[in-house]
């Protein structure tokens, strides 16, 4: 089971001391000049080093990211972390299998303790390739299945070493995101998700159809027991946050920058269930997106698209999204989909004909995980155009669709989303597992898909675009970076001027806006260090 795990984040205002940092105008709303021509040098300067992967990689490192939208926190920590936390519980790992037990030491025959895999040598090694991509080598005949099981096998061996980790992968993974500089992050966890199962075997044992939906989300959402289970995780989230906000030293005069990623949650549904199951999870991520609990600002479903049940269930399940829209249609949505490829195992031609589709039409997602099967779905043309006129993202986790499905340069679908005007946004997806980060994401970007400066920065702008994340939009018209919204509609970031006070305002007031002023901000720091190399 891909199993994750959750928290929350507060309110940042996301202004320096002087309210904002120096910057320019957005390049498409920039007059011939200055940022015009930093941006031209700079796409110089990389075209100079595109070759150079250590130089490539210290460039992409300092660019302004914005948001990774697509991150399961559950496979986003590193196997040496995982391993420091089984060896600090006490815990052990089956020496074939790799599966961190509980212990108690001393270990059970065929079992080691966790910390023998604390220093360098052959057991750390073989964990830590048994719980990532590290060392895998991909069949040279191009099948996906080996990769792709291994890589969703590692989640099984490694989720009891984090159990009562989440404040430490909270930690990890907001200093990442500081280092490679990302302002914000929409991470993915299912709290309470078992409970939840249990409570709903007892009260509503029957499979829901779509007849059945309300009156089976009524008798669940009227039960005192669900509206517990929605205050403990909302309750779980926040004592995460607080945790991790400690171990960082956030509420100290000497804070580091990451405390200064934003951080929220996408409520992840589990698919490979029992439909029971699959709809009480997305009512109970609904509640607490609906009610602004815990810092939960999105519903996603997650698993292999593939498995058997998952397949079967694929439109019962869109159809399970869109009825709770039609309830609450202000709750955001991302949904995995087109998370496929010929040749997996039980995937037949035509899986690769309607998930797209059926996520956008049929379950009314506002964002779109992976969307490999592009090319595959029926009149690929008219779903591009019914995703650029109802602004549905894909976010596109390059690294793990080359490692889980064998999709990259050509046959992959981002140039054709670019292409027809769909928004983008780069994403890690798990990057302990992948053992990669954004920035190797972006890397990918430019030397697979040739993607160029003023790409990626739209691509950085898309992300807090289409985050989750509360607050009014800086931009005037989502997916069109030529003009701010009133009130700054006549402000620019100024190192030595402050905005007006209405804008000012309305930055403290938004938390996206406040983020996308300072990606912003960013940029032309950026782009003036670079545009002399």
């Amino acid at each position: 089971m891909r199993k994750r795990h959750g928290t929350r984040w507060p309110v940042l205002a996301g202004l320096t001391a002087l309210g904002v940092a120096a910057g320019v105008l957005p390049a498409a709303a920039v007059p011939p000049g200055p940022g015009v021509r930093e941006q031209a040098r700079v796409q110089a300067y990389l075209g100079r080093i595109a070759d150079s992967p250590s130089e490539l990689r210290r460039f992409l490192t300092e660019l302004p990211k914005g948001a990774d939208l697509h991150h399961h926190l559950g496979g986003a920590v590193r196997p040496e972390s995982l391993i420091g936390y089984a060896a600090r519980d006490g815990k052990c790992i089956d020496t074939t299998s790799h599966v961190v037990t509980p212990g108690p030491r001393p270990c059970a025959p065929g079992q080691r303790p966790a910390r023998d895999a604390v220093a360098p040598g052959a057991f750390r090694q073989q964990v830590i390739e048994a719980w990532s991509m590290q060392g895998f080598v991909l069949p040279r005949d191009g099948d996906p299945q080996p990769g792709h099981d291994h890589f969703f096998d590692t989640f099984g061996k490694f989720d009891e070493a984090e159990n009562g980790h989440d404040a430490d992968m909270l930690a990890e993974v907001a200093r990442a995101a500081a280092k490679e500089h990302s302002s914000y992050l929409e991470t993915l966890t299912t709290p309470q998700a078992g409970p939840l199962n249990q409570l709903v075997d007892r009260i509503l044992p029957k499979d829901p159809g779509p007849d059945d939906f309300a009156r089976f989300h009524a008798a669940l959402t009227a039960n005192p027991r669900f509206e517990a289970l929605v205050r403990q995780a909302a309750d779980d989230t926040d004592r995460s946050v607080r945790d991790y906000r400690k171990e960082l030293g956030c509420d100290t005069g000497t804070a580091p920058e990451a405390c200064r990623v934003a951080i929220r949650f996408d409520y992840q549904v589990l698919r490979a269930q029992d439909p029971r199951h699959v709809f009480a999870q997305q009512i109970l991520g609904f509640e607490l997106v609906r009610r602004h609990l815990g810092s939960v600002v999105g519903v996603n479903m997650v698993q292999p698209e593939d498995a058997p049940v998952a397949l079967r269930d694929y439109t019962l399940h869109m159809k399970m999204v869109g009825f709770l829209k039609s309830l609450a249609p202000k709750v955001r949505v991302s949904l995995h989909a087109g998370e496929l490829v010929e040749g997996l195992n039980g995937v037949g031609g035509r899986d690769l004909t309607f998930h797209i589709n059926e996520a956008v039409a049929v379950a009314g997602a506002d964002r779109i995980g992976h969307g490999v099967d592009f090319a595959g779905e029926k009149d690929p043309e008219a779903l591009a155009a019914r995703m650029r006129r109802q602004h549905v993202l894909v976010e596109a986790p390059l690294i793990s669709n080359a490692q889980i499905l064998r999709v990259s340069g050509d046959r992959h679908p981002l140039r054709s989303y670019l292409d027809a005007g769909v928004p983008v946004a780069l994403a890690t997806d798990d990057p302990g597992v992948s053992r990669s980060d954004l920035t190797a994401v972006f890397q990918q970007a430019v030397t697979d898909q040739q993607l160029t400066v003023t790409q990626l920065r739209t691509l950085a702008r898309a992300s807090l675009d289409h985050g989750f994340i509360e607050g009014r939009n800086l931009w005037k018209e989502q997916d069109s970076y030529g003009a701010f919204a009133a009130p700054c509609t006549n402000d620019t970031p100024d190192a030595h001027r402050l905005p007006s006070a209405a804008c000012r305002t309305f930055l403290a007031t938004s938390p996206k806006a406040s983020l996308q002023w300072n990606l912003e901000a960013d940029w032309a720091n950026f782009l003036k260090r670079y545009a002399h190399r």
